[in-house]
C-alpha cells in the first residue's frame, strides 16, 4: 500500500512539473465580453461593450473572416484576421498565470462618423498592454491599444486612439501522448528500482 501511495505521489509530482515547466499553447479563446474605447483627437473617449452569447471564438492557427463586433453609440468595430498582408495566424500560450498572444493578423473594420476604416488592429510593439490569466478556471482578460488616422472632414484628419479589451475563457492544446508515455516509463523505472532496493534490504 505504501508503495502504491509513493508511486501515485511521484506521478502527481512528475506530471505537475511537466505541465508547469513549459508554456502550454492556447487552442481556442472564447470571448464573452468585448469592449472598445475610441478617442478621436480631443473628442471622446467613446466607449462600447458587447456581451457575446454564444461567445466569439478566436481559433489559434486559423484565419477568420469575421470574429466579433463591438457596438457603441458613436462607432462600430468589426474584428477579423487575414493572411492578405503576410501576417501569421493568431497564436498564444499560457504559463502559470501568464498569458501572451500574437494577434498580428488581426484587423479592424471601424465605422465612425459615416466613414469606414480598415486597419491593422495589433500594435507595432506586438505586445499586450495587459494580460491576466486565471489557471484555476481558464479565464482571461487581455487588452491593447492601437493608433490610427481618422477623417473629421473631407479635408482634415487627426490621430485617434483605439483601446480593445477582450474577456472570456480558453482551452489549451492537450499535452502530446509522448509526455504521458515518458511519465509512465519513468514511473515504471522508479517502481523497478524501488523493488530492487527492497530486495537488497531484506
Amino acid at each position: 500500500m505504501l508503495k502504491i501511495k509513493s508511486l501515485l505521489a511521484s506521478f502527481a509530482l512528475f506530471t505537475s512539473i511537466s505541465v508547469s515547466a513549459a508554456p502550454v499553447d492556447i487552442d481556442t479563446m472564447f470571448v464573452d465580453t468585448a469592449s472598445a474605447s475610441l478617442t478621436v483627437g480631443f473628442l471622446g473617449p467613446f466607449t462600447g461593450t458587447t456581451g457575446l452569447t454564444p461567445p466569439a471564438e478566436i481559433m489559434m492557427g486559423n484565419f477568420q473572416s469575421s470574429i466579433l463586433s463591438i457596438n457603441a453609440d458613436d462607432f462600430t468595430l468589426n474584428i477579423y484576421s487575414t493572411d492578405t498582408y503576410g501576417a501569421s495566424a493568431p497564436s498564444g500560450y499560457v504559463d502559470g498565470s501568464i498569458i501572451d498572444v500574437d494577434f498580428s493578423s488581426l484587423r479592424g473594420n471601424l465605422t465612425y462618423s459615416s466613414n469606414v476604416y480598415d486597419f491593422e488592429l495589433w500594435p507595432l510593439t506586438n505586445s499586450l498592454d495587459y494580460g491576466v490569466f486565471n489557471p484555476g478556471n481558464n479565464t482571461f482578460d487581455i487588452g491593447w491599444s492601437e493608433n490610427l488616422q481618422v477623417d473629421l472632414t473631407p479635408f482634415f484628419s487627426t490621430n485617434a486612439l483605439l483601446e480593445v479589451d477582450l474577456q472570456g475563457y480558453l482551452t489549451t492544446v492537450p499535452l502530446p501522448a509522448a509526455v504521458w508515455l515518458f511519465a509512465s516509463g519513468m514511473l515504471a523505472l522508479f517502481g523497478f528500482t524501488h523493488s530492487k532496493r527492497r530486495k537488497h534490504t531484506v
